[in-house]
């Protein structure tokens, strides 16, 4: 089952008289279940697929469709709803709140959800400890070692159970050794069914990836991709 669709999708920025093109009539299919990496040099449009693909960023012209959910045809709050349900987010910064507990950080999507207290606290509790940190839940993140609050940022973006997982750069800021750790985890999500899309400049990191689509000036310069998945440029 294809879980991601884009058709021609083509996304510019026009700042004053200049025009830049990010993505350019890119049209591309993903698989449920696939670990798919995103690389390419700075510029060449690897945080504009990830914006775009979370909602974030609408395209200039053509179509992304999730789920068979057509994301950009959605009404503003609708798109909100959607990247709650369906998308989580991991990011080079970690972007966890300095204040709250490592358990309170992971608890944050579930803030508007209809669950008890009780129950945020649990399904955050496990998710910690999943990501094999059930010993430092009451841990805030500058009591963390780098890895650990890449875990969590993990951890909270896994807590709504999201089809498709979004990561920018995860071990970018990391060591060696903890960036593997890091990818070790990503991997074993992955042999669960989670669809990842992760960007990457780490050329160490290609052997995690079932998939590997290579981007340069917006365009597809390479698809390392199984024959089981497809993906087309068009011209």
């Amino acid at each position: 089952m294809k879980l991601i669709n884009l058709q021609e999708v083509t996304k510019r920025y026009v700042t004053g008289a200049d025009c830049v093109t990010a993505l350019d009539k890119l049209t591309l299919s993903v698989k449920e279940g696939t670990f798919l990496g995103v690389m390419g040099p700075s510029g060449s449009g690897k945080s504009t697929l990830l914006s775009v693909l979370g909602a974030l960023t609408r395209p200039t012209s053509g179509t992304v469709t999730i789920d068979d959910i057509d994301v950009y045809g959605l009404a503003t709050e609708k798109q909100a709803d959607f990247r709650r349900e369906y998308l989580g987010f991991i990011f080079q910064s970690h972007n966890l709140i300095p204040y709250l507990s490592a358990l309170e950080n992971v608890m944050l999507p579930l803030a508007v959800s209809k669950f008890s207290s009780a129950e945020k606290r649990r399904r955050a509790s496990a998710m910690l400890a999943r990501v094999g940190l059930p010993d430092r839940m009451l841990h805030l993140p500058q009591q963390l070692s780098g890895g650990e609050q890449e875990r969590v940022a993990i951890a909270r973006a896994l807590v709504n159970n999201p089809p498709l997982l979004l990561a920018d750069e995860p071990t970018g800021s990391l060591d060696t050794a903890t960036s593997r750790q890091v990818m070790e985890l990503l991997a074993e999500l992955h042999r669960s069914g989670q669809t990842i899309v992760m960007v990457t400049h780490n050329r160490d990191n290609l052997e995690w990836f079932d998939r590997t689509v290579y981007l340069r000036d917006g365009l597809v310069e390479k698809d390392t991709g199984k024959s089981d998945c497809s993906l087309s440029q068009a011209m």
